[in-house]
């Protein structure tokens, strides 16, 4: 159970700081031979320009990048109980085409919207093997989420989740529980829900929220696939990015970014330890919303993306 409700995307929706990975299948099977269960994983996005659209006035060529890392030591308690500390990282780096990174030009026709925005996070979650066919599984965190400066001293805010799995059969596995972000609004707290169905012995389905795919198992190692999911965050905004572009100020507020992605998508166990995962096609929809303010600018246009990712279980 790799591929359904929540992968390496950061997710906002529900858990960022499981970044990297999977809920469902979480195992509570017996530590393997010279082996830590320390998981190492990182990924690299980029997008193409696209226009984003605030009040009456439309900003051009804005290119979003992201980069994150995540830690995850998992600590077997007994044949059914595990646990798994969790540290991770986000950057995301908004950049306008037609500007200089270093230009510090504050006129009204710049996107009002900070240079960067990041994310540093601990988290402790629980899995419990209930019996063969149920599987309880939650998670507590915190993290601080802010623009560019004052990492670790403000836009704090506590998450988790609870999520049930039930397997129906060998081709057919449940899940439904809960998520919850104190600093988001639209998504503080948002269902988790999935069905993965196996149709064919090298066919997978599965659809959920914030991530519905399908994917084809190519070979043992490489598995191929498309997939829509939804990634994001939340973010306290000490300082106006652009002061006098818009009717009120920006400082001092709170920010939620969220988008929708379709694209195709692989992933390659190279060996036990390693792996890479891949994945190249549109952004549908994007938007950027200042919770107490009540402004907001979204997408006119699609955007190409293309993502790149890297683990070792260790």
């Amino acid at each position: 159970m790799k591929n359904l409700i929540f992968t390496k995307h950061i997710v906002f929706f529900a858990l960022p700081l499981v970044l990297g990975q999977s809920l469902l299948g979480q195992s509570t099977k017996p530590l393997a031979p010279n082996k830590i269960d320390l998981t190492f994983s990182t990924e690299a996005t980029s997008t193409g320009e696209s226009r984003l659209k605030g009040g009456d006035v439309t900003y051009k060529h804005v290119a979003i990048s992201n980069s994150s890392w995540a830690l995850a030591q998992r600590i077997a308690l007994d044949p059914a109980n595990s646990m798994t500390l969790g540290l991770a990282y986000s950057l995301t780096s908004i950049n306008e085409g037609n500007y200089s990174h270093f230009q510090r030009d504050y006129s009204a026709d710049r996107v009002p919207l900070p240079n960067d925005l990041q994310s540093l996070g601990v988290s402790l979650s629980s899995s419990t093997k209930i019996n063969d066919q149920w599987l309880l599984s939650s998670s507590i965190g915190t993290s601080s989420n802010v623009a560019k400066h004052k990492l670790l001293s403000k836009g704090w805010s506590s998450n988790g989740y609870l999520m049930g799995q039930y397997t129906w059969s060998p081709d057919l596995t449940l899940a439904v529980g809960f998520a919850y972000d104190t600093l988001s609004a639209d998504w503080k707290c948002v269902p988790i829900f999935g069905v993965e169905w196996r149709p064919a012995d090298k066919w997978s389905v599965a659809i959920g929220f914030p991530k519905t795919a399908v994917t084809y198992e190519l070979s043992k190692t490489l598995t191929m696939g498309l997939a829509i999911s939804g990634a994001g965050g939340a973010y306290y905004i000490e300082n106006d990015p652009r002061p006098g572009t818009t009717s009120r100020s920006l400082a001092n507020s709170k920010l939620e970014y969220s988008e929708v992605r379709l694209g195709f998508e692989t992933a390659w166990k190279i060996n036990n330890t390693f792996s890479l995962t891949g994945s190249v096609g549109s952004v549908l929809y994007r938007e950027f919303k200042y919770i107490d303010r009540g402004y907001k600018l979204r997408s006119r246009d699609v955007a190409p993306f293309v993502s790149l990712g890297f683990s070792a279980a260790l």
